[in-house]
């Protein structure tokens, strides 16, 4: 600043000003402006993330605290004692991965289903223009509007009817309902914006129409499949009111359910085995989205490609 402040200099004998590359006092104004919006913006958005991970955070670090360190009082953010007795305690009991391989099998059955049924129906709702169909994508939008609370008798119903209560069976049909309408409408969306030229230009070097849906428009649609599997996997895995109402019995649990039961005991035999329960339920889920976000980003890179 003072180099620049040093170039402004006037020659009395000319008449003439030397005059050099400067911010004006004006633009120093609005740069601090800029600094002062930017600044309330990042303490926003840092209060914000520290609301909502401080929790995950306390969580985390309880479960490798002993168990009188748990009860304490005041509690302690660090543990004073770290342990991994808590981890052993879960994994000791068979009911946990029985609950674990239920909730794996429901969600990635579900999303799967979910995708495959949502971007073939989605596909048929861009590209043909008859009413029924488009009736039907209108009133599956609309029972995606419902909350779960309120479809979940009538489901329950037809679940009774068909003999699948109590069945993992009947919780990824469940789920299927409540994630497709979803599907449907974003992928409709996606396969809209892509040319219909370009599937036109498949088929007359002799694809047939589902190999030039396969082979073009489903690569160029990747980031919104990746979006609906993120958002389905998201909810089948962390779904609650379903399993809920169709299982009732143990075996059949899967791991939301079984922990708010396990809560719900009259006694809590072990705090520490439920904390460290409740971490591992969130892993998961961590892991697909780190998994699926490297497919996002290639996808959307390959879209940007193929759609220049």
């Amino acid at each position: 600043m003072c180099l620049c402040c040093s170039l402004f200099i006037f020659n009395e004998k000319s008449g003439k000003k030397i005059m050099k590359k400067n911010v004006p006092r004006n633009e120093e104004v609005f740069d601090i402006k800029k600094f002062g919006r930017r600044l309330i913006l990042y303490s926003a958005v840092f209060v914000s993330i520290s609301v909502v991970c401080f929790p995950m955070l306390y969580i985390l670090l309880s479960s490798f605290k002993p168990g009188s360190e748990l009860v304490q009082v005041p509690p302690t953010l660090m543990p004073m004692d770290w342990t991994l007795d808590n981890y052993k305690e879960l994994f000791r009991q068979q009911d946990f991965w029985t609950y674990f391989r239920n909730s794996v099998f429901l969600a990635i059955t579900a999303t799967g289903l979910s995708i495959i049924l949502g971007s073939v129906g989605a596909y048929a709702l861009s590209r043909f223009n008859f009413r029924p169909i488009i009736i039907f994508g209108q009133i599956s939008l609309m029972s995606y509007m419902l909350p779960e609370v309120l479809i979940v008798i009538p489901l329950y119903v037809y679940i009774v009817n068909f003999g699948l209560a109590d069945t993992l069976t009947s919780l990824v049909l469940a789920n299927i309902a409540f994630t497709l309408p979803l599907t449907l409408w974003f992928m409709k969306s996606y396969f809209a914006a892509i040319p219909m030229a370009l599937e036109e230009s498949a088929m007359i070097d002799g694809n047939t129409r589902l190999q030039a849906f396969r082979k073009v428009t489903l690569p160029l649609a990747l980031p919104g499949l990746v979006s609906v599997g993120i958002f389905a996997f998201n909810h089948t895995w962390n779904e609650f009111i379903f399993a809920l109402v169709f299982i009732s019995s143990d075996k059949k649990s899967v791991l939301p359910l079984a922990l708010v039961r396990w809560m719900g005991q009259d006694t809590i035999h072990d705090w520490g085995a439920m904390i460290a329960a409740s971490v591992l339920i969130v892993i998961p889920t961590l892991i697909f989205f780190l998994i699926i976000q490297k497919k996002l980003i290639s996808g959307m890179a390959a879209g940007g490609v193929k759609g220049g």
